[in-house]
């Protein structure tokens, strides 16, 4: 099973470009495959009497500064997502080449605004699902059709309580989309230095997840914008080196005899298969039935091992108990 690692940067590089390297550098390093921030307008978000309207000024960047920030992504050769609220913000995002916009959980019914991303060049979406209705998911991925979609259920508490996660939903959507271009995701907000931090992610890609985002900050103790779920770098290599574990241990099985599986457990089977053993002694010319046979480990080679080839068989010559049976010994 292969997955993607989103570090989630949000609005923590604070409206300085400095910053916002830092974290992209720092993502790179952890291992994530890519880097995702608010590209944040305020006008697009709030209206000026909003309490939180001058913060969200405050984390504008130049145009340039966003160029920049997708040069660098290629440098470090980690992918550039970025969550977009408005018209101004998409068409940013095109105009520097990202392939990927995450619309937030408020924008799911946000018509208008879907019918502007599904009408961009951006190939990419990333449909927020938190506080989602399924008619609305519905809706939306209706009028995303265009796009490959991801949706991405979970969502920021403060700290989300732990029952609240509902990983149960990820595999109803997986279910639900099955026959359509969609991916299911999981946000995870787990605290850090919760017993969970991992393991609700983990949990997330054993029922359907195969897109994880995680918050990155550069140092809890700095408190910078939305650290309150996120990893230092160092716990983010542990993250993805968990995650990443959990993924090849999923695995791919196929409706198939043996379910795709690997050389190794095949050679596992081979070793660990008992042979069929005579339970009694058995005369020349006897049907073989399952009274007759048991399996047991034998150091005879080339005996079957499989009751379904002797049952029903006749015997060709007289059989003491415990005896590995060959195909020889039967007709």
């Amino acid at each position: 099973m292969t997955i993607e690692i989103i570090a989630e940067l949000a609005q923590g590089f604070e409206g300085r470009p400095e910053l916002a390297r830092l974290l992209m550098k720092a993502a790179a390093a952890a291992g994530a495959d890519a880097a995702k921030y608010q590209l944040v307008y305020a006008d697009e978000l709030a209206t000026p009497d909003y309490k939180y309207y001058n913060l969200f000024r405050s984390l504008e960047m130049a145009d340039e500064v966003w160029a920049g920030l997708a040069a660098y992504a290629r440098e470090l050769d980690i992918r550039l997502y970025v969550d977009i609220f408005g018209t101004r913000s998409l068409r940013l995002a095109e105009q520097i080449g990202v392939n990927v916009v995450k619309l937030h959980g408020t924008d799911i019914a946000n018509i208008g605004f879907l019918e502007q991303v599904s009408s961009s060049s951006v190939p990419k979406v990333l449909l927020g699902a938190g506080g989602g209705y399924a008619s609305e998911i519905d809706r939306a991925i209706e009028i995303l059709s265009g796009k490959e979609v991801v949706v991405l259920l979970g969502f920021q508490g403060y700290p989300t309580p732990n029952e609240n996660n509902q990983i149960a939903r990820i595999k109803l959507l997986t279910d639900r989309f099955s026959q359509a271009k969609v991916t299911i995701g999981f946000a995870d907000h787990a605290p850090p230095g919760n017993p969970l931090c991992y393991a609700l992610a983990a949990t997330a890609i054993g029922t359907g997840a195969k897109v994880i985002e995680k918050h990155l900050t550069l140092g809890k103790i700095m408190k910078l914008e939305d650290h309150e779920s996120a990893l230092n770098p160092d716990e983010f290599v542990d993250f993805c080196e968990v995650l990443r574990g959990c993924a090849e241990a999923y695995g791919v099985a196929r409706q198939i005899e043996d379910f795709n599986m690997s050389e190794a457990e095949q050679g596992y089977r081979r070793w660990i298969r008992r042979q069929v053993v005579t339970s009694r002694d058995i005369p020349i010319g006897t049907c073989l039935s399952p009274t007759d046979l048991v399996l047991k480990r034998a150091s005879a080679e080339k005996v079957i091992t499989d009751l379904e080839l002797a049952y029903g068989r006749i015997t060709k010559r007289g059989l003491k108990a415990n005896s590995p049976l060959s195909l020889n010994d039967i007709d």
